[in-house]
């Protein structure tokens, strides 16, 4: 019995010792989780609201801006946004491998530490709210302030049921991310001006529209580094239809069609190009990408997607807003196509005027399509051509429009631009099929491929 009795003060005494080690070594936080740790919820089990009304901010901040953000510029931010997001949450992802293995120049991403817990939601919203603020211009003390709340108030609500601990690392692994994907992002070239561009002179070629005659914006584009390998060398679409100034030819009949359609517009196909106004001026359209993200939120939340899903769609969206550009101004430049108001005004009737101004760049392909295009057919791999809601401007008042498939919404959009007189028919059928192809490049991309 006294031998019993001493072995177990022996014990309590090696546990004391033990105890006493660990509070050294420990915070009370890091030993109360060393003593009591969970393994991690995988992000496959985790919701993304985080994420969703993260987006949600964004929009109610863009909306009102004036001026509107720059939407070559606005898209390409959130392109690295939604790679950083899917970096971020990715180590929660059973067998997911990270994009820096597919993508173009790509650095490795910062790593967990090995057998820690976190909480990928807690990441994800310090994630983006660092890169929020870093990769997008123009925002206000305001905007700042109010993503702070947002930031904090999720904070607040991970704190009841996880460890300080815990939640602190988790927010570091975030914030690491986001900071790695910015310097990547200062790296990739991105030029939008024109200084030191002659524009070509050739029967047929771009030149500087009515009302502004602003100068050509993007030319150098096609030399910003895209996320895609594939985007360094995607051929353009095949050629336009050749110029003619003959009334007999194909090309002047193009331009007929959108003079015609021009001078007859209805109100429904006013409201059309109307609703498909990405950027223009504050109260007119919307800033992009807030309209395509808006349809993507909208089907990641109809179909109740977890944050590991919904990380991977607004990553692989993200590329293409990103990619798509690339490759449309790569095509405008080669191609240098008129514009049919300045072919209109010249060789059907001077004084007409296309309802939406165009935009400072060459006619093919297609500016909007080569997001739009790309971006729905990944929806489309993702989701299936289900029919879609769109409530982009529910802000304004304006009703929902409904579509009986992503495809048909893809089409309408590009039409738009034929209402709006910015575009002949045939380079949005060509800019749809470029985008398609571009979309299903990224659609193909295995990110859990065990």
């Amino acid at each position: 019995m006294k031998l019993t009795s001493m072995n177990s003060h022996r014990k309590a005494a090696r546990l004391f010792v033990l105890f006493m080690s660990a509070m050294f070594f420990y915070s009370c936080d890091e030993l109360y989780e060393e003593i009591f740790h969970q393994p991690s919820k995988t992000a496959q089990e985790e919701s993304a609201n985080v994420v969703y009304d993260w987006y949600d901010l964004i929009a109610k901040i863009e909306l009102r801006r004036n001026p509107l953000p720059v939407t070559i510029a606005n898209n390409r931010a959130f392109g690295y946004i939604g790679v950083g997001l899917y970096e971020t949450v990715r180590p929660g992802i059973r067998g997911a491998i990270s994009l820096s293995t597919k993508l173009y120049q790509m650095p490795p991403m910062p790593a967990p530490e090995p057998g820690r817990e976190y909480v990928w939601g807690a990441s994800a919203n310090a994630a983006l709210a660092s890169m929020y603020k870093q990769l997008l211009v123009g925002l206000t003390d305001e905007d700042k302030a109010r993503m702070d709340s947002l930031e904090n108030a999720y904070n607040n609500r991970y704190r009841l049921s996880t460890a300080d601990a815990v939640l602190t690392r988790s927010q570091a692994h975030g914030r690491a991310v986001a900071s790695a994907i910015y310097n990547w992002s200062t790296t990739d070239n991105f030029n939008l001006g024109s200084q030191g561009y002659v524009l070509p002179e050739f029967p047929g070629s771009w030149v500087r529209t009515p009302p502004a005659f602003a100068a050509p914006q993007g030319p150098f584009l096609q030399n910003s580094r895209p996320f895609l390998a594939y985007s360094l060398t995607a051929t353009a679409p095949p050629p336009p239809i050749a110029y003619s100034e003959d009334p007999s030819s194909a090309f002047y009949k193009e331009a007929k069609a959108v003079y015609d359609i021009g001078k007859a517009l209805t109100p429904e196909q006013k409201a059309i190009p109307d609703w498909w106004a990405e950027g223009g001026v504050a109260g007119v359209g919307i800033p992009a990408p807030y309209h395509l993200l808006s349809i993507t939120t909208g089907l990641l939340r109809s179909h109740n997607a977890r944050l590991g899903r919904a990380a991977e769609v607004y990553a692989k969206t993200g590329i293409a807003m990103k990619d798509g550009p690339i490759n449309t101004f790569r095509g405008k430049f080669q191609y240098n196509l008129i514009r049919p108001v300045t072919y209109i005004q010249r060789h059907i009737d001077p004084t007409w005027q296309s309802y939406l101004a165009s935009p400072p760049y060459p006619e093919y392909p297609s500016g909007l399509v080569g997001i739009n295009a790309p971006l729905t057919q990944v929806l489309i791999r993702e989701f299936g051509d289900v029919p879609v809601t769109d409530n982009a401007f529910a802000w304004k008042g304006l009703p929902t429009r409904q579509y009986p498939s992503i495809s048909a919404m893809r089409e309408e959009a590009a039409y738009s631009r034929v209402y709006a007189g910015i575009h002949y028919p045939f380079t949005q059928i060509a800019s749809i099929e470029m985008g398609k192809e571009l979309g299903n490049v990224i659609a193909d991309l295995d990110l859990t491929p065990n």
